[in-house]
């Protein structure tokens, strides 16, 4: 029986991880000089707690073109006309909008011709022409080729072929990687790679790199929960394979992709609060199937977490529940694919490219030339990709520290908010209610810390709205607006609150004081290796004036670890060490001042705990001159 790729999974178990709840406001502090010792004399450098690639050190995730749908539709692979229809219609039409890479997708169970080394030729069996030939066919078109498959997988054919070996390896047969009865599902045409095996990694890294080598840029990985956890694909059981294997299998991919291709984790569990995806991964799904797509999809669905795949059901829930992992160096989350044809109205179709761009999800079309009607502008308003193009990252309203697994009210699905590089925003208002027209507003001032007003642009009329202190929607049932606000301050404020928090570092609102949504705590000895990322635009490379607002009620001075680094990792002021008075508590906040050198473009600003490091600090803001 050959099954779809997909599959809804059930989960057990209860969340791991809680906070504290608070209410708190904003308040005064008093500046006090900055002590830097550079890094010869002091600093350690920032130890990586995440995969932190090049492709999530840019921000959002890729716009792109999917085959998912046809296969789903028919529960097959696509023929090799209909991909090339596509492709040539994703060409003409979305190309120029940034839609640059067309993906294959699932249904590939009896894909069995494999080269000498058990590695599979082509999309399909039935296909003509193999990977090399559609990765020179897409570029020629001025785009780029993506794949799913699991390099984990090994087909039927080549198991039982002793002529097939692994790379490198010519004494060692691709069919010793695997275990009896240890398949991806009932069907027996794909094997799970045992990675304890001799040659397991040499196969798997063979794998990514003999795609790499074709040209392929990005590799959609699938059915992780599976091989971690094992299931059941309703003809018999697939086994388990645990956590220690599937890192290391993870950690294999990455090491081998790099920054030359995107990974893409497809069904993943998510174990202890995506601890390994976030070393691993580049992108991680954090919803469900989108199957035949629409408001279910997006919206509806069951409510409630579970701790396995699917985590969460719908793109809202998945997006805030995992908002705390995403940003700039962590984790993309992917909604999985959108169908404009599948809504049941404008404001629906403006409404799930709305909270994917704010979410910083990757826009996966799975439209087709032959279904996707007068819809196709959805994809294209300039205004919306202008944000998803400077690496728009947002975060739902974050109403205390809680996870949302644990915390239901601990953040709202329905306002989101992004900080861009130029230190302007996105405000995303959501009315997911079926039946009831709602109001729904954010404050400028108490929700993101701007300075007196702001202009506002309204993304989907293209119209600029004035000079405003706040901004309120009256929202039909699944309506939305998104808009862009840029405050007139001439130094640019940057919300930790709004940044992305890695290496144990976590959004925090249980004291008083601060500016914004919240700040950022957990910058002390017990998380050595918490960190901040700020995204920052400079006009002019050189030195820039930084202002550090922090509260510090420890008793002693403490110190972080602050350097700043180009998306592509070029290091343009190397790691120093930064040094906070102690306040008078932690309501109390104080503000240091120095330098940093920027480049003119993007910079990345981290401010690290290292075990270099002493004391801790709650961090709610940075302003660049």
């Amino acid at each position: 029986m050959n099954i779809s790729r997909r599959a809804l999974l059930t989960g057990a178990g209860a969340a791991a991880l809680g906070g504290v709840t608070a209410a708190a406001r904003r308040g005064g502090g008093t500046q006090v000089p900055l002590r830097v010792a550079q890094v010869a004399a002091a600093a350690a450098s920032i130890s990586p707690t995440s995969r932190n690639s090049v492709w999530t050190r840019s921000g959002a995730g890729p716009l792109y073109w999917s085959a998912y749908s046809w296969d789903y539709t028919n529960n097959a692979t696509l023929p090799e006309s209909v991909w090339q229809q596509n492709v040539d219609w994703v060409a003409a039409t979305f190309k120029s909008s940034g839609y640059t890479m067309c993906c294959t997708d699932g249904w590939v169970d009896y894909t069995q011709q494999t080269n000498a080394n058990g590695y599979i030729l082509s999309y399909s069996d039935d296909w003509a022409n193999d990977w090399q030939y559609w990765a020179n066919y897409c570029s020629g078109k001025g785009l780029k080729l993506g794949v799913y498959y699991n390099p984990l997988w090994v087909s039927a054919a080549a198991a039982g072929d002793s002529t097939k070996t692994v790379t490198g390896m010519p004494g060692v047969t691709v069919g010793s990687l695997v275990d009896s009865g240890d398949f991806l599902n009932s069907n027996g045409e794909l094997y799970w790679v045992d990675v304890t095996k001799n040659g397991a990694k040499q196969f798997v890294q063979g794998y990514v790199n003999y795609f790499k080598n074709l040209g392929v840029a990005y590799l959609r990985t699938d059915f992780w929960a599976w091989y971690e956890a094992g299931a059941t694909d309703g003809q018999g059981g697939i086994v388990a394979h645990g956590s220690t294997n599937y890192a290391t299998a993870l950690e294999w991919i990455a090491e081998a992709a790099g920054d030359t291709m995107e990974v893409s984790v497809v069904m993943p569990n998510m174990y202890d609060n995506g601890a390994r995806e976030v070393l691993y991964g580049d992108m991680v799904r954090i919803n469900n199937d989108a199957t035949t797509g629409g408001w279910t999809h997006l919206s509806g669905g069951r409510q409630s977490w579970q701790d396995s795949w699917s985590q969460w059901d719908n793109a809202f829930s998945g997006f805030t529940g995992w908002a705390h992992r995403s940003g700039r160096g962590q984790l993309i989350l992917d909604g999985d694919f959108l169908m404009m044809n599948s809504f049941a109205s404008d404001a629906e179709r403006q409404t799930a490219i709305n909270l994917f761009t704010v979410a910083g999800s990757p826009v996966a079309i799975s439209d087709r030339v032959d279904n996707i009607g007068a819809n196709a502008s959805f994809y294209t308003n300039s205004d919306v990709l202008s944000l998803h193009n400077q690496g728009l990252t947002g975060k739902p309203y974050f109403y205390n520290g809680s996870l949302y697994s644990v915390d239901g009210t601990s953040r709202d699905t329905e306002r989101w908010m992004g900080q861009l590089p130029d230190g302007s925003w996105a405000v995303a208002l959501f009315n997911r209610n079926d039946t009831n027209t709602v109001t729904k507003s954010v404050s400028f001032g108490t929700d993101l810390g701007i300075v007196g007003a702001a202009d506002v642009k309204d993304m989907w009329s293209h119209a600029d709205l004035g000079s405003m202190t706040s901004f309120s929607a009256s929202l039909a049932p699944h309506a939305s607006r998104l808009v862009h606000v840029v405050p007139a301050e001439s130094t640019k404020r940057y919300q930790a609150a709004f940044a992305a928090w890695g290496g144990g570092a976590n959004f925090n609102n249980d004291h008083t004081g601060y500016s914004a949504m919240g700040f950022v705590d957990k910058l002390e000895a017990a998380e050595a290796g918490a960190n901040v990322t700020f995204a920052v635009q400079a006009a002019t490379a050189g030195s820039h004036t930084v202002h550090y607002r922090y509260a510090n009620g420890g008793g002693t001075a403490g110190t972080v670890t602050v350097e700043v680094q180009t998306a592509n990792r070029t290091v343009v002021e190397a790691p120093v060490t930064v040094s906070f008075p102690a306040t008078a508590d932690w309501n109390t906040w104080a503000t240091v001042t120095g330098t940093l050198t920027l480049a003119a473009g993007l910079n990345l600003i981290t401010i690290a705990r290292t075990t270099a490091d002493a004391g801790a600090i709650n961090l709610n803001y940075i302003e660049v001159s």
